[in-house]
């Protein structure tokens, strides 16, 4: 009896847990297609049927994740998660994605979620165009223009509508306080 157990603990597949894994992920919102998020580890001894890993859902509902690979390296299966091509992350739209994953194991089946947090990146503010319309066509200023003179409007996302215009001490076009900075 006591062999019967022995042999069926060291042919009995194991498998890593899910949750042990780092299950908070950090990644900024600047990051762009094909960015690994996280490497997954595990331990596998069975090897019929091959081992899977699958992205069962995502929420909220997205196509900005890849489904997992899964390869062996050096008696371990390491799985990868990815941002697919169509990933446009910014965390003022949706900050948090909650992703679903099924690791298989020969008859051992787990699930585990990973929380994505998606992170502010101040410096990667994404312009529309330069000097561009709201109906896209360039903004032609002509040589003329008094100073003080409104050129044209800021719309940078979580601020409200800054004007840009042109310094009467500098004569040149900058912000209502000068170079550099915004006041209300």
């Amino acid at each position: 009896m006591v062999l019967l157990r022995l042999l069926v603990f060291l042919f009995a597949p194991v498998v890593s847990d899910l949750c042990s894994l780092p299950c908070f992920i950090n990644v900024s919102e600047s990051q762009g297609p094909g960015t690994v998020l996280q490497f997954l580890s595990f331990n596998c001894s069975s090897y019929t049927p091959t081992p899977t890993l699958e992205l069962l859902n995502v929420q909220p509902p997205t196509t900005f994740f890849n489904p997992p690979s899964l390869a062996r390296w050096q008696g371990t299966y390491v799985g990868k998660l990815t941002l697919s091509s169509s990933a446009q992350l910014d965390a003022l739209m949706v900050n948090h994605y909650k992703v679903q994953l099924k690791f298989t194991c020969g008859n051992h089946v787990m699930e585990g979620s990973l929380s994505v947090d998606v992170q502010r990146d101040l410096s990667h503010i994404q312009c529309a165009g330069q000097f561009a319309s709201p109906a896209g066509e360039m903004i032609q200023v002509p040589e003329t223009v008094t100073p003080g003179a409104r050129l044209y409007t800021l719309l940078l996302p979580g601020l409200e509508l800054h004007g840009a215009q042109v310094s009467p001490e500098h004569g040149t076009v900058g912000d209502r306080m000068g170079v550099g900075g915004w006041r209300e």
